[in-house]
């Protein structure tokens, strides 16, 4: 790359109607005349969520232009160089897109704010947040002398500012010395705290660096997991974190050797169905599952049991 040559960024979400958006301006309008950003979405929502729109405006930048697009449809043409940065978030389960070939290609990864429930001062909390964390972001980018180092450090620093703050992490922690509180917090959320000393239980704290945001486990019982009791802190909810840690606890399950994830559940089968787990009839649960106490103590006409396979 010359010293006097336009770059090409292109910011690649799953809905192309938030992160990917806010990166898009925000480089446009920070890397004037050096960098020329895109963007587009692997599942493209159709329109850019308003609370994008309303956090540029409250940035500064100019909120014209946008639309939510797929492959080569943004703003013309997709560069073919340059760089390419996701932006979508791996902790959540999000089927990141994947630029094949691609020489510099970076994941600066942040939660969605668009999966956030709640009230306007909530959802615009989170889109300003991601909006802070991209620009962050975006201004080392804009300040890497990109022209005189190497590729190979080049692409270790794009590394790098892909993992400065707001990088969205979640951690299973050991449940060793907390379980007065993971029993205070199923409590708080009226799930069964009976068994919790039964033999083939593992429970875990859900964590975000030093900050524990839940509590979750699941029995393994040959290559079948019974997913078990998860509770996302008061102050964390509605903030897709839920989604995000079910999704981690199958993964462990499935290190652990399970392939098909199991779960019993009175009133949140529509949740649990967005992630992929469906509806069984009991009697086509492997025995091991439905000899475990939660499903031997709820009643089939009250609780649904659903089922998911399992991948790492």
């Amino acid at each position: 790359m010359t010293a006097d040559r336009v770059s090409n960024v292109l910011f690649l979400g799953t809905g192309n109607s938030a992160r990917s958006i806010l990166a898009e301006f925000i480089l446009d309008a920070e890397g004037k005349g050096r960098f020329r950003a895109f963007s587009a979405g692997s599942h493209p929502k159709g329109q850019v969520h308003p609370w994008a729109l309303k956090t540029l405006d409250g940035l500064g930048y100019p909120a014209t232009g946008f639309s939510s697009k797929v492959g080569c449809l943004c703003r013309g043409a997709c560069p073919a160089d340059g760089f390419i940065f996701t932006v979508c978030d791996n902790a959540a389960g999000e089927a990141c897109p994947v630029w094949l070939g691609h020489p510099m290609t970076a994941h600066w990864g942040v939660e969605d704010p668009a999966a956030v429930e709640g009230s306007d001062i909530e959802v615009g909390r989170a889109f300003a947040l991601d909006a802070r964390y991209l620009k962050n972001r975006i201004t080392l980018f804009i300040d890497l002398p990109i022209t005189s180092i190497d590729k190979l450090a080049l692409e270790t620093q794009l590394r790098q500012i892909g993992a400065t703050e707001g990088a969205a992490l979640l951690a299973l922690l050991p449940i060793a010395g907390h379980e007065d509180e993971l029993r205070s917090a199923l409590e708080n959320a009226d799930l069964p705290t009976d068994d919790l000393d039964d033999a083939g239980r593992t429970f875990f704290r859900i964590a975000r660096g030093v900050d524990t945001v839940g509590y979750g486990g699941y029995e393994l019982r040959g290559d079948n997991a019974l997913l078990r009791s998860v509770v996302i802190t008061p102050a964390n909810r509605h903030k897709g974190l839920g989604r995000r840690a079910t999704d981690l606890l199958l993964r462990r399950a499935y290190a652990d050797g399970a392939r098909t994830g199991y779960l019993l559940t009175t009133n949140a089968a529509p949740f649990f169905e967005t992630l992929g787990f469906r509806p069984i009839d009991r009697a086509t649960a492997p025995a091991a599952i439905l000899q475990t106490r939660q499903a031997a103590s709820l009643c089939p006409a009250s609780a649904a049991l659903l089922a998911k396979p399992l991948q790492g």
